[in-house]
């Protein structure tokens, strides 16, 4: 009588996807301001779904990443930009 042997004696592995940058990059001495009122600027950072790019993506750092997000949350409650696209109306 054989016992069953494992499917796979490997552990799975990941397939690795290259990701590109969803805007480019500031400098590092650059000072970082978004403006929430600059539609054109915060558009960059948000999908087609309208939900914010994350940090890995974007490459911003944490505290420029919060002040993205500050402002685009500014912007959805004035009405400068939409909740959601169109696109999923």
């Amino acid at each position: 009588m054989q016992l069953k042997s494992p499917v796979s004696s490997r552990p799975a592995q990941r397939a690795i996807v290259a990701r590109s940058r969803a805007a480019s990059v500031p400098a590092k001495n650059q000072v970082v301001f978004f403006d929430y009122r600059d539609e054109r600027k915060l558009r960059r950072f948000i999908n087609e779904q309208g939900k914010i790019i994350p940090r890995r993506i974007t490459g911003l750092s944490a505290k420029e990443q919060r002040l993205l997000t500050k402002s685009i949350k500014w912007a959805r409650h004035l009405a400068i930009i939409p909740f959601v696209s169109d696109q999923i109306k």
